[in-house]
């Protein structure tokens, strides 16, 4: 498994477990009849799914789509070799952010700019994503017979 690869996995694996223990103590408010601050639900969704999720799929896609080699001579048909770390950067540089931001947007108007930063680091993490995937998601150039 590539390097790349490993730290999206890795990193979804962090996010799972911060993920259960966020899930636990917002358990354990609401068993003791403590409230749960409102945005703790929104953020700790948003790290199940950005943290965990997008980070595992990435990760496992950077490594199982078909090679490129003609187009990406450099990292053996992968991607363009610094690529995957600036995705790796927006996508969770941007959860982090919003994740410290949203729960304070109406403190100051420097957390709603945090927020919409997180929105826009986030977004090139996936369009950067979606370009890699997009070029190296192709038909075999010579299909076994009975296969499309």
């Amino acid at each position: 498994m590539p390097l790349e690869s490993r730290l999206f996995v890795k990193t979804s694996l962090v996010c799972l477990v911060l993920v259960a223990l966020w899930g636990m103590l917002m358990s354990i408010d609401e068993m003791m009849g403590a409230p749960i601050p409102g945005m703790w639900p929104i953020e700790h969704a948003h790290l199940a799914f950005v943290g965990w999720l997008l980070n595992l799929v990435m990760g496992i896609a950077l490594w199982f789509l078909p090679l490129d080699r003609a187009r990406f001579q450099q990292t053996q048909g992968r991607y363009p070799k610094r690529a995957p770390y600036f995705i790796y950067a927006a996508l969770n540089g941007g959860l982090l952010l919003r994740i410290i931001c949203e729960p304070n947007i109406s403190s100051s108007h420097y957390f709603a700019i945090g927020r919409g930063l997180s929105a826009l680091l986030q977004t090139l993490a996936s369009l950067g994503f979606i370009g890699i995937a997009w070029l190296r998601t192709r038909g075999a150039p010579h299909p076994a017979p009975g296969v499309r």
